[in-house]
């Protein structure tokens, strides 16, 4: 399919409604593809930021008992002295509250749609994102004590590496990324013919990750995640789970 082809589908993909054999092809063709990637990206971006506001303005009970109290006293008033039908006048501060319900159900819907039991559609898009990027790694090396120091000043904390001589990954590199608006570290392992990316953040609320690993067959991707020292580690690649732990094992013992 061509760029325009997919252009058409980019929403299809980042709601997780095209088929495995699907996504499969598309991202293939992001990988070869910035135009898609960055379209994928911001597209992302997008519907993150609705799933975030509609967590954020959730009316209260008692809004919702402020707004029926004023509705039923201005229906009183309509009773008390009959005038010819006109338009219901509410004041300023009910009309926004009625704004601020309609908007929050809006988003509810919306947001219960998009947010699923895991982050793994999310890390899922960074990975493939940042990797079909025209820069995918910011930091190029196998050594980590050429690619840790570079992210000091950076990122808001530090990490440690392990030895990885004698294992069957190699470290490539590495880039600061962000989740929910929160800077962090991406660091690129290589493993055959593999690419695996493993996020390193500060562990705070608006991670929201419940699970210590996670597979979907629809995306064909592989998370696992763990906190250890105040930093979140999620790793996320195509490679089986028990490759996926093997790397995590050496991440936490380092």
């Amino acid at each position: 399919m061509s760029c325009t082809d997919w252009q058409s589908r980019l929403e299809a993909y980042v709601d997780a409604e095209l088929s495995q054999q699907e996504r499969q092809k598309f991202l293939a063709h992001a990988a070869q593809c910035p135009e898609c990637a960055t379209a994928t990206l911001a597209l992302a971006e997008a519907k993150r930021a609705i799933r975030r506001a509609g967590q954020r303005f959730t009316a209260t009970a008692q809004l919702r008992e402020r707004v029926q109290a004023n509705a039923r006293q201005t229906d009183e008033v309509k009773t008390r002295k009959p005038h010819p039908p006109r338009l219901l006048q509410w004041p300023r501060w009910a009309m926004a509250a009625a704004a601020v319900v309609l908007l929050a159900a809006g988003l509810f819907f919306v947001s219960g749609r998009y947010h699923k039991a895991n982050s793994l559609a999310e890390f899922a898009d960074l990975h493939v994102a940042n990797l079909a990027s025209a820069n995918p790694v910011e930091v190029v090396s196998s050594d980590k004590h050429t690619v840790k120091p570079w992210f000091q000043g950076r990122v808001p904390f530090t990490f440690d590496l392990p030895e990885l001589q004698g294992s069957l990954f190699t470290l490539t590199g590495g880039r600061v990324t962000y989740f929910h608006q929160e800077p962090g570290a991406q660091l690129i392992f290589a493993y055959q013919r593999h690419m695996i990316s493993a996020f390193i953040f500060r562990d705070t609320p608006q991670l929201a990750i419940s699970q210590t690993s996670f597979s979907d067959r629809s995306t064909s991707f592989n998370l696992e995640t763990w906190t250890q020292d105040g930093l979140r580690y999620v790793l996320v690649s195509d490679v089986n789970d028990e490759t996926l732990s093997q790397l995590a094992r050496l991440l936490q013992k380092r």
